[in-house]
């Protein structure tokens, strides 16, 4: 190869061609985009989506339609795999899904058909941190009561293993010694929290934000049932669901644990960081990525979406593109001692 055709080759490596000629505008223009949501209806990752959904077009040249796609499936496994793998790599459908996938995939979970290191990341909703819950009639009024040989089982709904509902009971039960039971199989949030209420489970895991966006009738007023009992991140929100409740690696601490267990607890916050992200598949054209990365954070920053964000008291705190990619690469350079044990946890 000679010099000439080596310079070009790397160049075309770190600048990628478009597909075709046609700018990003022209491209677009008269074209309909698709977030494809790993959930059914009613979760928080379909609630951000269709949030946005209202707003994102008029950031994108061109102003494509923006139109919502459900499909559940393996706790958004199935939206994961195939905007990976079956979809257009043009930069027409947007993938959604939980952030504890990219864990999965190191972890080296059965059904992961995507490299997280390939997706092209758009953003990401929320920084917050994860937590458990359980019914004020469960028997169970602080973690301690759920501890050791003594502590009473407390089964908690779950949409599938590898997510932020499924992680954080199966870590606490070895770091901490709780007697969590996971019931998987809820489409999503939504299902998840009506078998709480409706007393098939005695509680369940998810994030804060979660909770205090979609399910603040739970934990305050005349229908609350629940109770926040742990939480993961020492740096926890502020939060009047969160007073008095502990932090997961602070009593790993208390108790005395091994640094292995704070490594996993830290490993799976890291998930939490960038909750709620979307992707575009690998090989998009690299001005398409960039001008939807630009969208994204011009959708955020709308004042509809800000108003809506509140009603739904919604504390938005997005990250760019780029700070997820940042945060994936993190994730997947997770010490394989600690990757190794989260392995035996969770699967």
């Amino acid at each position: 190869m000679t010099k000439k055709w080596w310079v070009l080759t790397v160049a075309l490596a770190f600048f990628p061609v478009p597909a075709s000629g046609a700018s990003v505008e022209d491209f677009y223009k008269g074209k309909t985009i698709r977030i494809v949501v790993g959930f059914a209806p009613g979760g928080a990752i379909d609630t951000n989506a269709r949030l946005l959904q209202k707003v994102l077009s008029k950031y994108i040249p061109g102003g494509p339609n923006i139109v919502v796609e459900n499909k559940p499936g393996g706790g958004s496994m199935l939206a994961a795999n195939t905007v990976y793998n079956a979809e257009p790599r043009d930069g027409t459908v947007i993938g959604t899904f939980v952030s504890e996938l990219v864990l999965q995939q190191v972890l080296g979970a059965p059904g992961v058909r995507f490299d997280a290191a390939k997706y092209q990341w758009l953003s990401s909703t929320f920084d917050t941190a994860g937590m458990c819950a359980a019914r004020i009639d469960s028997g169970v009024a602080r973690i301690e009561d759920a501890i050791g040989d003594r502590g009473k089982e407390l089964v908690v709904s779950s949409f599938g293993k590898g997510g932020p509902s499924h992680i954080p009971p199966a870590v606490f039960n070895v770091t901490l010694g709780t007697k969590f039971k996971v019931v998987t199989g809820y489409e999503g949030g939504a299902a998840q929290r009506l078998a709480v209420k409706n007393k098939e489970v005695h509680g369940f895991c998810t994030t804060v934000q979660s909770i205090t966006s979609l399910a603040p009738d739970m934990f305050e007023g005349p229908t609350a049932c629940c109770k926040v009992l742990i939480v993961t991140g020492s740096d926890v929100e502020d939060h009047p669901f969160l007073k008095g409740v502990p932090a997961a690696e602070k009593l790993v601490e208390k108790l005395r644990k091994g640094k292995d267990d704070l490594a996993m607890l830290r490993a799976i916050q890291a998930a939490n960081r960038i909750s709620l992200p979307m992707a575009l598949g690998p090989e998009v054209p690299q001005d398409r990525l960039q001008a939807l990365r630009r969208a994204f954070e011009k959708a955020f920053a709308d004042p509809e979406v800000r108003k809506a964000a509140e009603k739904m008291k919604m504390d938005l705190s997005p990250k760019t593109g780029e700070e997820v990619s940042r945060v994936v690469q993190e994730l997947l350079g997770t010490p394989k001692p600690v990757l190794a044990r989260l392995k035996e946890v969770i699967q």
